[in-house]
């Protein structure tokens, strides 16, 4: 299992191992990429020059859009984490995670929903396939993150401080006056997060026809080759993502949302009886909207043509269902594997977290791109023609995400612990199967699934990089999407949606069980 010293850190040989060679693998081609685009000389200063004014338009409008969706869905989300963490509502836990699931769609899945419901109640897609039906999609999507943020924030707060403040003043104040300052940085890392993932998001805009930033970069790399000026204009997105998380990394690197099971916190919830069933109608409503209406519309046109389009869309999908398991399980695995040993290390972890920061930072399209000209060389095709790459762009996007939730959990376990079983003369292999492994069990479960659901739906990196030939869901159904019939595009969706929320529901009930035998207090 490799070697343990005084400091309480487990398997340095093996997670450094592992580290290196996600340096190698992953961050590696994103600086050989960006090396050969700033070192082009007249190249560059050529496409320095095609970087004109509608280049600064287009970065302009994503900015708008995504300042719009991070606003939007920080107000949205706020208001739910308030009324599901803090307050005596009905059926809180069944409605959280309900509220969660745009979370885990592909983000397309919902675009095609709005745009169907736009078409059945108006006759025309003109409102929704445009700058407005962007943002509000996207604020569907991203509300349930801001939830998590604020929510998870206002559960930490200690319930002396609110008893203390509904004490001096009323409660509408105390919310303004001490809440919402305790809560800050949550609101901030909020309206980063959502800031980001929405200026790199494409297959929204390019499903509604709404040209941004990021449809331009892929634009030009796929129609006109030109991958220096791709790249050129990728890095202005790159520059301003990197720079906020950075400013944020401080309270990234314990968020509270990034946990599972937080321990040793007490908090307030509020029973206001005289506004029970108001209180409740604003998540139950936000659920319609958000999760209910689509699947219904989604429904209800996939069975305008019967069951001609439903059974067309499961023969196109249906050699695509294997591959996408497969590349999901393996890549969730191996996903998990470097988020397990790089987070179980409790010292000497922050370079580690910037290499992990990078590529999360970076859109999905840069993603690809640089995997493209990192491993596009003879001696690497055996990566480049087959799922490897792939994978290398699923470990690239969704480690962080994994690797904080297992760090945060194990930061969570008492050094005495540890320190108790070496006093004891127990094995290092001992300590990790009998104590640590248990202890954060839930969190590497939790890190398993969301990589899987994710990788499931992720279409910017694999888009990019998917080998000829290659039948795998997301592109499947993006590619037929384009030309097809608009019941068919429906029944596509419907099944991906379906699958999707039957393996959220799997994979919730298996993690009850698993949180109810291994929860500690």
């Amino acid at each position: 299992m490799g070697k343990h010293n005084k400091t309480g850190r487990y398997n340095i040989s093996v997670s450094t191992v592992i580290k290196w060679a996600f340096v190698v693998f992953v961050f590696l081609p994103l600086v050989y990429t960006f090396f050969l685009t700033f070192s082009g000389g007249d190249k560059l200063l050529e496409n320095v020059s095609l970087m004109s004014g509608n280049t600064f338009f287009l970065f302009l409008k994503s900015t708008g859009i995504a300042l719009g969706v991070a606003t939007l869905s920080t107000i949205t989300g706020t208001a739910l984490g308030f009324l599901l963490y803090k307050t005596k509502i009905p059926f809180s836990g069944f409605l959280k995670l309900t509220v969660l699931i745009p979370l885990f769609l592909s983000p397309y899945i919902l675009a095609v929903a709005w745009r169907d419901a736009f078409f059945m109640f108006f006759g025309n897609t003109g409102i929704i396939s445009s700058t407005l039906g962007v943002i509000l999609v996207l604020t569907t999507i991203y509300t349930p993150l801001s939830m998590l943020i604020t929510g998870n924030a206002m559960a930490k707060i200690d319930s002396s401080i609110e008893e203390s403040g509904v004490l001096l003043t009323t409660y509408s104040r105390m919310f303004f006056r001490i809440i919402i300052p305790l809560i800050k940085p949550a609101l901030l890392s909020s309206l980063v997060l959502i800031f980001i993932f929405s200026i790199s998001e494409f297959s929204v805009p390019a499903f509604f026809g709404v040209k941004v930033f990021t449809t331009e970069i892929f634009t030009q790399f796929s129609a006109f080759y030109n991958h220096s000026l791709a790249i050129l204009q990728s890095s202005v997105l790159i520059i301003i993502c990197i720079a906020l998380l950075i400013a944020e990394r401080r309270y990234l690197s314990e968020a509270p949302f990034f946990s599972i099971g937080v321990q040793g916190v007490k908090t307030r919830l509020y029973d206001n009886r005289k506004h029970h069933y108001p209180l409740f109608l604003f998540p139950f409503i936000w659920i319609i909207i958000s999760v209910v209406f689509p699947f219904i519309v989604l429904l209800v046109q996939s069975a305008d043509g019967g069951t001609y389009f439903l059974t067309q869309a499961l023969k196109l999908l249906s050699t695509g269902f294997a591959p996408s398991f497969i590349l999901a399980f393996a890549g969730a695995f191996i996903i998990l594997v470097i988020s397990f040993f790089a987070g179980t290390e409790r010292n000497n972890r922050k370079w580690f977290d910037f290499i992990l920061l990078i590529p999360f930072a970076t859109p999905s399209i840069i993603v690809g791109i640089s995997l493209i000209k990192f491993y596009n060389h003879s001696a690497l095709n055996f990566i480049y023609s087959s799922f490897a790459i792939i994978l290398i762009g699923y470990v690239a996007k969704f480690t962080f995400i994994a690797e904080k939730l297992i760090s945060n959990s194990v930061r969570q376990i008492p050094a005495s612990f540890d320190e108790a079983a070496r006093v004891a003369g127990i094995s290092v292999f001992s300590r990790f199967r009998y104590i640590l492994i248990p202890l954060i069990l839930p969190s590497i479960f939790a890190s398993y699934i969301i990589s899987f659901i994710f990788i499931i739906g992720e279409l910017g990196t694999t888009i990019m990089v998917y080998p000829p030939g290659t039948e795998i869901m997301p592109i499947k159904a993006y590619t037929i999407m384009a030309n097809s019939p608009q019941q068919l595009t429906s029944s596509m969706s419907l099944i991906i949606l379906t699958v999707t929320l039957s393996l959220t529901v799997l994979f919730y009930m298996i993690g009850k069980k698993l949180m109810n035998r291994f929860s500690y207090r």
